[in-house]
């Protein structure tokens, strides 16, 4: 009986830190899991990852566990991009796909992830005990007369950063799923309310990476990984992108009216490293 041929995949992080090559028949499908990390981390699995080659970043990546700990999973520390994971009783090993180049990830079939249980390991998530107290600051949104109001609740997956806001239903708000070589990897649903909206427990845990600009800070946490917002720096700009995936308060991205933005047309292009 001979076995399935194979095909070589390149992949890397956005910032080149880890790159890395997989050998697996072709690839018509990806895995979908709907546990708290993997949707806050829209991970698209190829489980297992086949021949898996590391060409460098190996030992510079960081990990993270939780639940049942049977999972070790990794993301670069400088980009913040979800590598892979290990399930460490099989030994088996995980690569997400929106890593791979030269993958349309449009047309393959998303199935449901099985193998190991995507469900928490048995455990039930529980969110952070504490978030900010919301913001009492006057903006552009919140002075409006007759303004309807309400508060929303996001963190982090280990909860080391927490975040409160104070918007408009988001039912409102514009809501945007980009493709750029950065945010496809991220799998991120921004909207974006001021910043003087928002309130942060833990900021100090985030980690920024500059993505186009130098004022634009695209920031996640160092000890999970997960990508929480995009942090401006000008001044006169009163502004905070963030990722709903992050967002408690009953919010799935699922039910959301979502606008996709061709942000991968944009120059300069992205050329792999």
């Amino acid at each position: 009986m001979t076995s399935a041929k194979t095909k070589e995949y390149k992949g890397n992080c956005h910032c080149g830190l880890f790159k890395f090559t997989i050998s697996v028949p072709e690839l018509e499908s990806v895995q979908v899991c709907d546990c708290s990390y993997c949707y806050r981390k829209a991970i698209l699995w190829v489980w297992p990852a086949g021949e898996l080659t590391i060409q460098c970043g190996e030992n510079e990546l960081s990990t993270y566990q939780f639940a049942k700990k049977e999972l070790l999973n990794s993301f670069c520390p400088k980009c913040g991009n979800t590598i892979g994971a290990k399930h460490l009783p099989s030994g088996t090993q995980g690569i997400n796909a929106r890593l791979l180049q030269s993958v349309d990830l449009n047309v393959l079939e998303k199935t449901k992830y099985e193998i190991p249980s995507g469900v928490e390991n048995d455990s039930k998530y529980t969110p952070p005990s504490t978030y900010p107290a919301p913001s009492t600051v006057k903006n552009t949104e919140t002075s409006v007369d007759g303004a309807k109001l309400e508060t929303f609740h996001g963190n982090c997956h280990c909860g080391a950063v927490a975040y409160t806001l104070i918007s408009k239903p988001l039912s409102e708000r514009k809501i945007i799923s980009c493709n750029c070589s950065l945010c496809s990897r991220n799998g991120e649903v921004y909207t974006y309310p001021p910043a003087s909206s928002v309130t942060f427990i833990g900021k100090e845990n985030l980690i920024g990476y500059p993505f186009l600009s130098p004022d634009s800070l695209h920031s996640f946490c160092k000890i999970c990984g997960t990508s929480v917002c995009v942090q401006v720096l000008k001044d006169d700009e009163d502004l905070m992108p963030l990722n709903l995936r992050t967002m408690m308060s009953g919010v799935n991205v699922m039910d959301l009216n979502i606008t996709e933005y061709d942000g991968a047309k944009n120059d300069p292009q992205y050329v792999a490293p």
